[in-house]
């Protein structure tokens, strides 16, 4: 027996009787391609429905979700399987829901999955059970495979728990959207309550950081890709959800039409102009014979048009290989992306000549989409000029933007310090000072590593943080820079390696030839310049 505040659970395990559990679909948010029938003419929900139906021990399926959803839901379950419908899914509503579910069926856990996620195994279900019920934990998951393969177990008392602490001590995260960990995220303030187990992957995949769902045009390339890639290698996925995993994997891990679906971060410049002189900046030495200037509003339009209509969705960043407040446009760049909501903004800026003005302007409904990175690097006057190469003034002005920024965009500015042999000595004292939840940034920050741009920079570099294993480049597999004048390099160490040009031609063509140089990384065939580079295992969104 365990006692928890005011919930008490009394753990029957396997010795006592056989436990049943409920599984639960979750589709209450927007699925995106779930319903997409790209797999041997099922789609990821109805192959989702098949994985349930083959669980044992089962008193049925719930599957929760929106009205939206609902209509093609009905159109393809079966009467006795039970549909919730619900209107804003929070994390506090879907842990109670699934409390009050469990109860009523008299089941001892649940077996829980969203509903977009074509490869969820049997195995490791079977797996996830048997550690479950054995051990008696609250809570079961799998540690070391890709997101989309494996259920979570948890009982019902656990769950009474999640849900109480979800209206309490974690209602911060009770009130959020639903999240694809929203019950570890709720869990994770009291972790240490828990009876938690686990199923380890033979391999460690998570360097590979796929997520095997279909929410979006990203997830549905990559797992219908890897569909044909199975069938194409003797790996039976057509007839249920009872393959070799590790098999699966393995080939996901060398295909780079897996890897590379569509760009998800596209780095703009939309000016060349900059109000520092850093020592870190590698524009005027990379770029020193040419001027690609402002980029203009009307082009930046079309490209943001051209962006969704391939992306989908993705993270803009203004502030490629410029200060972005020196283009007189610059907060109509912003409300222009804000005018497509499955765009984000990131902006890195010096701050010094942000005007409070124009930011308490910026759409509302489009704060939390925003993101700021404020260029400090120091925690003192002096070492800011010595960094920079201007007046020490600035520095003050840079950290009181901060503030200004952390009022409208709360949790959503971030001071910070990139790593040298010069400031080096700071770091400490950075850290301590802003990652106090007082400080203007109220405890945001970020420790950036120094890039040398493939040896062009001199070498500053503090530490050697890349990894022991060498993996394919994530920017070539995720990023897109693209240059005032439509212009793409093959990434931004890399700018004199222009791949193609967006104004003439569209995104999808100029991404294509993005794969040769990824298929080189696959094989660990560098070319000289990405044989120096370290930025291959730094991640963009």
């Amino acid at each position: 027996m365990i006692l928890y505040n005011q919930f008490i659970l009394f753990n029957c395990g396997a010795d006592n009787k056989t436990m049943k559990n409920i599984v639960i679909l979750f589709a209450g948010k927007k699925i995106g391609h779930g319903f997409e029938k790209v797999f041997d003419s099922k789609s990821a929900f109805e192959r989702c429905i098949e994985w349930a139906k083959s669980v044992k021990n089962s008193l049925g399926i719930v599957v929760l979700c929106n009205g939206e959803n609902k209509p093609l839901i009905d159109s393809l379950v079966d009467k006795d399987i039970k549909v919730i419908v619900k209107e804003n899914w929070t994390n506090l509503l879907l842990s109670s829901t699934v409390a009050e579910v469990c109860l009523a069926e008299k089941a001892d856990y649940i077996l829980y999955s969203w509903a977009d996620c074509p490869f969820i195994n049997s195995e490791l279900t079977e797996e996830i059970i048997e550690n479950h019920t054995k051990y008696l934990a609250e809570y079961t998951f799998a540690d070391g495979f890709p997101y989309g393969v494996v259920p979570e177990a948890i009982n019902v008392g656990t769950l009474n728990i999640i849900s109480g602490l979800a209206k309490d001590t974690q209602k911060h995260v009770g009130d959020k959207a639903v999240e694809r960990d929203c019950f570890f995220s709720i869990m994770s303030g009291e972790i240490n309550s828990f009876e938690i187990e686990t199923v380890i992957a033979d391999k460690d995949y998570r360097m590979l950081r796929y997520e095997f769902e279909c929410s979006s045009k990203k997830g549905i390339i990559s797992c219908s890709r890897l569909y044909e890639l199975a069938l194409n290698n003797q790996i039976n996925l057509a007839n249920g959800n009872s393959y070799d995993v590790y098999k699966l994997f393995d080939l996901a891990e060398k295909s780079s039409l897996v890897m590379q679906t569509v760009p998800t971060f596209y780095n703009i410049q939309i000016t060349d102009k900059y109000n520092t002189n850093s020592i870190y900046n590698p524009y005027p030495i990379v770029c020193k014979d040419k001027t690609y200037g402002d980029m203009e509003i009307e082009r930046f339009r079309t490209l943001l048009q051209q962006i969704v209509d391939y992306s989908e969705s993705a993270v803009i960043s203004l502030s490629c290989f410029g200060e972005p407040t020196c283009n007189k446009y610059f907060y109509e760049f912003i409300q222009e992306i804000l005018k497509y909501p499955e765009l984000s903004v990131l902006i890195e800026t010096d701050g010094i000549s942000l005007s409070e003005e124009w930011v308490s302007k910026i759409e509302k409904s489009g704060q939390n989409r925003i993101y700021w990175i404020v260029l400090l690097d120091s925690v003192n006057k002096e070492m800011y000029s010595k960094i920079n190469g201007i007046d020490e003034e600035c520095y003050t002005k840079a950290v009181n933007s901060i503030q200004m920024l952390e009022k409208y965009f709360p949790s959503n500015v971030y001071p910070q310090f990139t790593r040298t042999l010069e400031n080096e000595s700071q770091l400490e004292e950075f850290y301590r000072f802003w990652s106090n939840k007082d400080s203007p940034s109220k405890g945001e920050l970020i420790i950036q590593k120094y890039d040398s741009f493939c040896g062009r920079l001199p070498a500053l570099k503090s530490a050697d943080l890349s990894p022991l294993e060498r993996n394919p480049c994530w920017h070539l597999r995720r990023d897109m820079v693209i240059l005032s004048d439509g212009s793409v390099p093959i990434c931004k160490d890399r700018i004199d390696l222009i791949v193609g040009n967006v104004f003439n031609e569209n995104i999808e063509t100029v991404w294509s030839k993005f794969r040769n140089y990824l298929e080189e990384h696959i094989n660990i065939n560098h070319c000289a310049e990405c044989k120096v580079c370290d930025e291959y295992y730094t991640f963009n969104f």
